[in-house]
């Protein structure tokens, strides 16, 4: 069962330069193409190319994998043109003008419109005025107020007439500062007496108590008739002013629809309304809008306000809302403030980005709608009614005294919404809506698989990122580099990334370096200049915590051999490093009815998996052992120095390990460090981080001194996903460090104790010289201890 480390050429995958065709990659043609993503392109097509109502589009995927790329590529092959388009304004209510109306109309129709109505608004400034002030109007008018003075005169004439029979003549009696009224006053020796003036005369005994009563009852009549012959003159004045106004009416009547008739054919029904209320309000209301006045301008609620105007485009708009938010998404209502009020109206609405997009595609990143409170649910609302609703911002209604509400549009939109897998997944299962408005979801992989064509076309878009980033070319050797620490990012070696956001980063900085070496093209060297220099930015908790290793402030042995101690190996991940490092496992063991105890999880230090993994030995022990003798063990597994949580169950085989050391009394080599997990039947299984953890314990290895036997025993499945550092690999092929791939517990006892870990024979039970036989043995004499001590411990 001897177990054999791996050649050099197994511990990562080397990029053939024979692939490549050029001397330096500005020798290639660049590619804009999308690669490696042909599920998702497909899904995308679908979903831009079916207009039914449901299938907007969630594309998800990690960042950098090339989704908003992909999305505005496939819409730049695809046919887009309609002739489909509209232009969206909105207008004066002439019923309620806190309601803005919105009108629709063909594309380029919008702002012929708005240009023909402002030209119709200069004629009509310039001709009310000219046919009001014309010969005919005013002869015409002269004629009807003359027949109408007639009637006047004719009435007051009658007043008089009565007053001059019975004595009495009209007069006009001051009544206060600059005015006068009408009276009717008794005439004696020539002239008009006022009723003081009477009583002054009947005083004086000129004229009799009885004359004076007549004149009394005569000025009483005669006033009744004036009264009401002044009223009928004021009726005659209405009727006149009426008539006026029927004359400027039918005067002006031709010359209005005249020019407004300019606009017919613009539009639909809903535009001929407008301009027909445009004709009736000027018609109504002729003084104001003749006058020349020129503190209000009465034609300013005439201004069509044009939100979105696709006159001059022939395709479905894209629009990529890079900061959604209730007012980029949806419009808003600018506000001024007049005579310290807040003031609206229809002239100030601006269309947002659903509106903008109408009959196209709008691009959103999903993570920042749902990030802003009530973003999503106003988003998915508009969606499922395709029905935009402009309100003002929650600042600017605050402040308003009466909020404008705009007539709601219907649109047609197709979202793209951009954003990871997670939020995928939880936005379906917990919207309702969601699964009947985004029908069509895209998935973007990371990865794509490694052959020929696939390495050239990932070669194509470094080209195109040196090119469009004017950074230096690539030489054949650095390209190579620059794949295998692609596939490096994948964690496999038949896959090479497609985060290209990521190897970007990788090739900037190499061309850095370059030029800091004065190089025009970028080598090998200088890509793995840019990978240890971002390694060493990144790493200086991870070269604290070996330095504490390496002075024994951790302990963790490199050399020699000790029972029920072994060294394991955890990850450590920050935002933007990763990292590994041994750590010691030890396991004690006595007669007892306990079982294993986790001490992690005693100590509430341990997540559910690496629970979960200690379990799992236990399932173990069960199926090798005590199949005539009761399982009577007290174990106890511990990480130590370890002050963190504990999760995972990579180091299950470590732990079973140290566990069968300690029942069977063989020492475990030290110089070895173990990552795997394991099953109930001793299988050993693949886990992550294959590659830091294996760097992380050749790095303590390294700085303490090689021996030549210090290694790593990792899953044999794991093989598959090296893609180990050179420093690594150099030193296995100088046999300096060994690397071992098992795929059993019995492969890895062996290797770690030199003894064969025995198999079972025919009665069940295993060699007494074996590591298993021996373990089998101690638990039999732990049963037979704890029967004679009663069972308990």
């Amino acid at each position: 069962m001897e177990v054999k480390p791996l050649k050099p050429s197994q511990l990562k995958w080397t990029c053939p330069t024979d692939l490549f065709e050029f001397t330096n990659s500005s020798e290639l043609s660049p590619s804009k193409e999308i690669v490696g993503q042909d599920r998702a392109v497909r899904a995308v097509k679908l979903g831009l190319e079916i207009p039914s109502s449901g299938y907007n589009m969630f594309v998800t995927g990690v960042s950098g994998s090339g989704r908003e790329t992909t999305v505005k590529h496939i819409l730049d092959r695809i046919d887009t043109t309609t002739d489909k388009l509209t232009d969206l304004c909105y207008v004066y209510n002439f019923e309620d003008s806190t309601r803005p109306r919105a009108l629709v109309f063909p594309a380029g129709e919008g702002k012929q419109f708005k240009e023909g109505l402002e030209l119709c608004v200069e004629l009509l400034r310039k001709n009310i005025p000219v046919v009001l002030r014309s010969e005919s109007t005013a002869s015409e008018k002269g004629v009807l107020l003359e027949s109408f003075s007639e009637q006047k005169k004719e009435q007051m004439d009658k007043a008089e007439k009565a007053a001059v029979e019975a004595g009495f003549a009209m007069v006009s009696i001051p009544a206060g500062q600059g005015q006068s009224r009408p009276d009717v006053l008794p005439v004696i020796d020539g002239k008009p007496h006022t009723y003081e003036q009477l009583q002054q005369l009947a005083a004086e005994e000129k004229v009799t108590k009885e004359k004076l009563a007549e004149y009394r009852s005569l000025h009483t009549d005669l006033f009744k008739l004036l009264t009401a012959s002044i009223r009928h003159v004021q009726s005659i004045e209405i009727k006149a002013q009426v008539e006026v106004e029927r004359l400027y009416r039918r005067i002006l009547k031709p010359t209005v629809t005249g020019i407004l008739d300019r606009l017919s054919g613009i539009g639909g029904k809903e535009s001929a309304e407008f301009v027909e209320n445009i004709s009736e309000t000027i018609l109504t209301n002729i003084d104001v809008f003749s006058s020349s006045a020129e503190e209000a301008d009465p034609y300013v609620i005439f201004e069509v306000n044009l939100i979105v105007d696709n006159s001059d485009r022939k395709k479905r708009p894209v629009v990529v809302e890079q900061f959604p938010d209730v007012v980029r998404l949806f419009g808003n209502i600018d506000r001024i403030v007049i005579d310290n009020k807040p003031y609206s109206d229809h002239t100030m609405i601006r269309a947002g980005s659903f509106l903008r997009a109408n009959g196209g595609y709008l691009i959103i990143n999903a993570m920042d709608v749902v990030r802003q409170q009530g973003l999503w649910q106003n988003l998915i609302q508009t969606v499922r009614n395709r029905t935009v609703i402009t309100r003002p911002n929650e600042i600017t209604r605050a402040f308003m005294p009466t909020e404008l509400q705009p007539e709601p549009i219907d649109v047609d939109v197709k979202v793209i919404l951009i954003g990871p897998s997670w939020l995928y997944s939880s936005l379906a299962s917990q919207d309702p809506d969601f699964g009947y408005l985004f029908r069509i979801r895209a998935d973007f992989d990371d990865r794509m698989n490694i052959n020929e064509k696939n390495v050239q076309d990932f070669a194509g878009v470094i080209a195109y990122i040196c090119q469009s980033e004017s950074v230096l070319p690539l030489d054949i050797n650095a390209m190579a580099s620059i794949a295998e620490q692609a596939v490096r990012l994948t964690g496999r070696q038949d896959k090479i990334s497609l985060k290209f956001n990521m190897v970007a980063d990788y090739v900037r900085q190499a061309s850095y370096w370059a030029g800091q070496d004065g190089r025009d093209v970028v080598t090998a060297e200088d890509v793995s200049k840019a990978i240890s220099e971002k390694h060493y930015r990144l790493s200086l908790g991870e070269d604290y915590a070996t330095k504490r290793i390496l002075e024994n402030q951790v302990m963790v042995d490199t050399e020699g051999a000790a029972i029920g101690q072994l060294n394991g190996l955890a990850v450590y991940s920050g935002a933007d490093h990763s990292f590994g490092l041994p750590s010691r496992i030890t396991a004690t063991v006595s007669p007892g009815v306990e079982g294993i105890v986790n001490v992690e999880r005693e100590s509430e230090l341990s997540g559910r998996i690496h629970t979960k993994g200690v379990y799992v030995i236990t399932g173990f022990f069960r199926e090798h052992f005590a199949l005539d003798y009761p399982l009577c063990l007290s174990a106890g597994i511990v990480f130590e120095q370890s002050y963190g949580g504990v999760d995972g169950d990579s180091a299950s085989s470590t732990e079973l390990y140290a566990l069968l050391s300690a029942l069977s009394g063989v020492p475990l080599r030290q110089d070895l460090a173990v990552t795997g997990s394991v099953n109930q039947h001793g299988r050993i299984q693949p886990i992550g981080g294959v590659n830091y953890k294996i760097e992380g314990h050749f790095k303590v290895c390294q700085q303490r001194g090689l021996t030549g036997t210090q290694g790593v025993i990792i899953p044999n499945s794991n093989v598959i996903h090296l893609q180990l550092n050179n420093d690594v690999v150099e030193a296995v092929r100088k046999k300096q460090f060994h690397i071992y791939p098992v795929s059993t517990i019995e492969e890895g006892i062996s290797l770690l104790t030199g003894i064969e870990a025995g198999e079972k024979n025919s009665h069940g039970t295993f060699p007494a010289d074996t590591i298993l036989g021996m373990a089998d043995a101690r638990l039999r004499q732990m049963a037979e201890t704890v029967r004679d001590f009663g069972g308990g411990h």
